[in-house]
């Protein structure tokens, strides 16, 4: 018991370095050979309460990544008594990370998601700075590799409201309303955006199709 409480532990351990590495499918493989001791029920006691807490853990933050929002809006909940849905949920990712390699190879499509962040913390760190011209090319350059990363065009744009540039978040959010799957919550900010430009006849107009959207 306390070997396989072990390799619980270590297989966690390694889902979370393969996420750091931007590495979803080792990492999701990773978590499936984790819950599947705890199926087998060789995870006991205080070590099923510290691969409990660390099963939460690791899946809260891939809950946060395209790939995983794109097949699970809500995310990947690990709740106690339910591991066998969890499991179920996490082969049916694994097998389609492993189908899109057809169309993308895995190296490939890890270099271009590395270099896509990178540009965009290049940006934020500009456009915290006050560096617009500079967050500008950083952030098209983010654009330019972006595939299915649709949840990116809302972050930029919320980025640039929190650095008070309305007219810049436009450009982004007007993007964001035509890709992102949570299309309400990328107009709602949009509204936020166009209503600081002070174009109220452009905030009304959007306000209404708010509105019509919950009707």
């Amino acid at each position: 018991m306390k070997d396989d409480s072990k390799a619980a532990k270590e297989h966690i351990a390694r889902a979370k370095a393969y996420f750091q590495r931007h590495d979803v499918l080792r990492a999701t493989a990773s978590i499936i050979a984790s819950l599947r001791l705890v199926l087998a029920g060789k995870v006991t006691g205080i070590d099923r309460i510290t691969v409990d807490s660390a099963l939460k853990e690791v899946l809260h933050n891939m809950n946060r990544v395209t790939e995983v929002k794109k097949m699970f809006p809500r995310g990947i909940m690990y709740i106690k008594g339910h591991e066998k849905l969890v499991h179920d949920s996490l082969v049916k990712l694994f097998l389609a990370l492993k189908k899109a390699q057809e169309s993308e190879s895995y190296s490939e499509q890890l270099k271009r998601k590395l270099t896509l962040d990178k540009a965009l913390n290049r940006g934020r760190r500009y456009l915290s700075g006050g560096n617009l011209q500079d967050a500008t090319e950083a952030f098209e350059e983010a654009k330019s590799l972006y595939v299915d990363e649709h949840s990116m065009f809302r972050m930029i744009g919320e980025w640039c409201l929190a650095c008070k540039q309305p007219k810049m978040a436009i450009k982004y959010l007007k993007k964001a309303v035509a890709v992102d799957p949570d299309t309400r919550k990328a107009k709602r900010i949009l509204l936020d955006a166009v209503t600081a430009t002070g174009d109220k006849v452009g905030a009304a107009k959007l306000k209404a199709q708010l509105q019509g959207d919950y009707s």
